[in-house]
Formats: structure tokens, C-alpha cells, sequence
């Protein structure tokens, strides 16, 4: 038997890689058609590294989700003919379902069809309270089940079998023996770790539970993209938490940050979990019992913060997400616009819209990590700090890791939620986010904010200058990669 030769074995699955880089350049061309930026840098990885680029293309590169967009669209429509029935019920009965009055959204009046129910309408008559601070998060989590009487909503993107997912899955369990209704949903690829018997108990205490999106690497259509990264707790329809921190102990040292409303807002909140529970589940909760109501009053006598619910994700045509950022930066802010954000890697649009707001006279800051748990995307984004120094952007690296993601405007707005300002955020996720209008809730992130700075860096464009020259290409090289990432 004649011996096998390991260099000519590579050499043929090197050349098998090249060749299977060449068929796959018009899948790339096919599906990143109006991102010429991306499809460059698919096409670049590709040849750079072809067995690797292969194997990332097709399994989590490709827009496989057609399949299930549409299914998406369906149950969505679904959901939406349901939830308009409600609001006529709950009108007819002579309570006002807020939600239902659609005014003018504050951030966009005038919307194309399929954005109409992404960005839902100002609805006032809220109180809404900002939580700073993992551990205030979690507690708020605590006080919002150990009070709820009758159900108990939950959505997160990462659930960790750890302290903290323990005892938030045994409060559960206690909830649902005595009676109340829980579900619970969680992202299949971020909550990847869970055991399958973590919700057993919960399960057989008469709760529901559900993964989004399962993998099945085994398909044609593997599902490494598209996760549901929104994270929400919704107690009887009256109080709801929403933000940016997940289920687990490894996060207590991060700077993170959520809200708690309470009111007709929550409302809105409460359609996002229907639609995706019964995408998932295929079960049907459009039901008054879910959904808070008040007695009609006018609409001068209305006080507290104006909520309203953005919802995105890539079933649809136009990102929603990435759609009102850029819309709030160029119209939400005439003095200031401060950013919290882990993950920054922008598209042109955002880079623009930042720079604009500078040459209105806007004081533009960002805050982001200098110990980001995922270097990589740090050095994608020192590859944009020189053009948006040059500008007049002040950028601050907070020493440790925040995870918060938020946008302050002017005195009296708030954008906070579960997206980042990255391409993940703006295409390929699932993603949440609130905008409030309420002068308390700017101020208190305004003095969480400050607090932050106060133990962060400000980036000079000089420190870039006196950058190694390998540190230099290294940031330029993944900077190449941030349409990926």
C-alpha cells in the first residue's frame, strides 16, 4: 500500500478550499447585493483564508432566514389581526387600551407600511424608573415576580445555570405553583450552555418555557444568525422591565443598565412578547387579561414619561433599529447627544450622522469599554475613532466593561434597550428598544453617566498617532472585518 503523502493531502484541500471560495463568490455577491462593503470583505476573506471563510459563509453567513421570514410574517399578522381585535374589545368595554390611539410617533411620523408595527406610537401616562447597576437590575427582576399575581412574561437572550439563573428559576417555580401563569423564553444560541432539564420543575408546576430558534446545524439552513438578543420581564400587564443586562453571575461586575415601566407602556412591551411567543410556540395569548387598561381620560390630563417600543430584527425589509438611531442622532438633539454602547462598529450612515450632529453644535460623546469581553470588536472600533476624533466627537474608554446601552438627547430623551451599534445589532438580531420621553428619567442618566466618565479615559487623536505600526495594521485589518462581525 503505498504511503500517504501529508503534503500533497493539504495541498489538495488547499486547492478543494480555493476552489470552493471561487463557486461561493456569487452566493456572497447574491446575498450581500447593496452592501458592497460586506460583500468585499466576505469576498477578501474568502481568498485570505478560504477553508475558514468557507465554513463561516455557509453556516452563519448566508441570509438563510427566507424560509422563516416568511413564517415570521405570517405569525406576525397573525398576532397583529389578533391584538387589533383586543384593543376594540377593550375600547367597547369602555377602557382605553392606549396603544390603540396610534398617535404620530415621536420619532417618526410618517412610516412605510412595514415599519408601522415595528415602531409603535407615543404613548403617555407612564412612570418609568432607570436601573443602575447589575445588581439593582436583578433585584427589580425579584420584586417584579415575588409581586405578580396572575402572570409572569419573561424574554432573554442568555440564561445561565448559575446563581442568579437558579434563584430566578425557583422564584418562577414558586410563582407557578400558586397559580400564576409563567412563560419563559430564551435564545437557543445564547442560553446555549442551559442543561435541558434546568425548566423540568417549572415545567411539571404547570409553567411554559420555549427556545428561540433551536440550531439544527444539520440543515440546509443552520441558524447561528438571527437571535432573539431582546431581553423582557412583564408582571400582569402592568409593570415590565426591559434593558440591556441578562440572566447570569458572570455579568455583577459589568456596568450595565435597564428600566422599569409601569402604565400603558407596558402594553406595548407586552405585543412584542405575544408575537414572539407565538412565532415560537404557535400559541395564542392576544387576550384583555394580558394587557393593562385605565378608565378613558382626556388626553391633557395625561402626565408622566411618553414610551415608545421599537422592535427589529432581519425579517424585515428595512432594520428598524438601525432606521430610528440614525433618525433620533439627526432630529432628537439640538445641545447634546451621549452614547453608551459595548460594541461599537457603525456603517457610513451612523458615522455621518454623528459627525453632522458636531457641525450643528451638538456635544456628541461616546462611552464604550476599554476591556471589552470581545476584543476583537474593540479593535474594530479604534479603527473609527481618528475620522470621528477629527470631527469634534469626544470618545471616553470607561476602564472597566460596560455592557450598557442607552443614548441621552438633549434634556429630556432617552434610547435605551437591548442593541448595540454594530452590524449584528443593525441586521442580523432580534433586537428591543424604548424610546422615552421623560425629563426625570434623562436626568438620572445623565448622573450615571457622569459617574462613568468620571472613571474613564477621554481618547486623544494623538495617542492613534503614536500607535505601534503593528497595532496600527491589526486595527486596520479588522476594521476590513466589520461587516462581519
Amino acid at each position: 500500500m503505498a504511503e500517504i503523502n501529508t503534503s500533497d493531502v493539504l495541498q489538495v484541500l488547499w486547492t478543494l478550499s480555493w476552489v470552493g471560495a471561487l463557486l461561493t463568490v456569487p452566493s456572497v455577491l447574491l446575498q450581500r447585493a447593496g452592501r458592497p462593503i460586506a460583500a468585499v470583505s466576505w469576498i477578501l476573506a474568502l481568498f485570505a483564508l478560504p477553508a475558514l471563510a468557507l465554513a463561516a459563509w455557509w453556516l452563519f453567513g448566508r441570509v438563510h432566514l427566507r424560509g422563516r421570514v416568511r413564517r415570521r410574517r405570517g405569525s406576525s399578522q397573525t398576532t397583529v389581526r389578533s391584538l387589533s381585535e383586543t384593543r376594540r374589545d377593550m375600547l367597547d368595554s369602555k377602557a382605553e387600551y392606549l396603544t390603540h390611539q396610534r398617535p404620530a410617533s415621536l420619532l417618526a411620523p410618517h412610516l412605510p407600511q412595514d415599519m408601522v408595527d415595528c415602531v409603535f406610537p407615543a404613548t403617555p401616562g407612564n412612570r418609568v424608573c432607570l436601573l443602575t447597576g447589575v445588581a439593582e437590575v436583578q433585584q427589580a427582576w425579584m420584586e417584579m415576580v415575588r409581586e405578580a399575581e396572575h402572570h409572569l412574561h419573561l424574554l432573554f437572550y442568555i440564561w445561565r445555570n448559575d446563581r442568579v439563573g437558579r434563584t430566578l428559576r425557583d422564584l418562577l417555580i414558586e410563582k407557578a405553583r400558586s397559580g400564576v401563569q409563567v412563560r419563559v423564553m430564551y435564545d437557543a444560541v445564547g442560553s446555549l450552555g442551559l442543561p435541558s432539564g434546568f425548566f423540568a420543575e417549572l415545567i411539571r408546576c404547570g409553567g411554559q418555557t420555549a427556545r428561540f430558534m433551536p440550531m439544527r446545524l444539520a440543515s440546509a439552513t443552520p441558524t447561528l444568525n438571527f437571535r432573539n438578543h431582546r431581553k423582557l420581564i412583564i408582571a400582569d400587564g402592568r409593570k415590565a422591565y426591559t434593558g440591556g443586562v441578562n440572566v447570569g453571575e458572570e455579568f455583577m461586575e459589568w456596568q450595565d443598565l435597564g428600566i422599569a415601566i409601569c402604565g400603558p407602556g407596558v402594553n406595548q412591551l407586552q405585543e412584542v412578547f405575544i408575537d414572539d411567543w407565538y412565532f415560537t410556540t404557535g400559541e395564542e395569548l392576544a387576550s384583555s387579561r394580558y394587557f393593562f387598561s385605565q378608565p378613558r381620560m382626556p388626553a391633557a390630563d395625561q402626565e408622566g414619561a411618553i414610551c415608545e417600543t421599537i422592535v427589529s430584527g432581519p425579517d424585515q425589509a428595512f432594520n428598524t433599529t438601525r432606521e430610528m438611531v440614525f433618525l433620533a442622532v439627526t432630529t432628537q438633539c439640538r445641545q447634546r447627544l451621549w452614547i453608551a454602547t459595548p460594541y461599537f462598529v457603525p456603517d457610513e450612515a451612523l458615522l455621518l450622522a454623528l459627525r453632522t450632529a458636531v457641525y450643528r453644535g451638538v456635544d456628541v460623546r461616546l462611552v464604550l469599554p476599554a476591556r471589552n469581553n470581545h476584543p476583537l470588536v474593540r479593535r474594530a472600533s479604534c479603527a473609527f475613532y481618528p475620522e470621528l476624533l477629527q470631527s469634534g466627537v469626544h470618545i471616553y474608554e470607561y476602564r472597566g466593561m460596560s455592557h450598557a446601552k442607552a443614548m441621552l438627547f438633549d434634556d429630556n430623551g432617552v434610547l435605551i434597550g437591548s442593541a448595540n451599534l454594530d452590524i449584528r445589532s443593525f441586521r442580523l438580531n432580534f433586537e428591543l428598544s424604548t424610546f422615552v420621553r421623560d425629563t426625570g428619567l434623562n436626568r438620572d442618566l445623565t448622573t450615571w453617566l457622569d459617574k462613568l466618565l468620571a472613571d474613564a479615559a477621554e481618547v486623544v487623536a494623538d495617542d492613534f498617532k503614536q500607535l505601534p505600526l503593528g497595532t496600527k495594521l491589526v486595527n486596520a485589518a479588522t476594521h476590513l472585518l466589520s461587516p462581519l462581525l
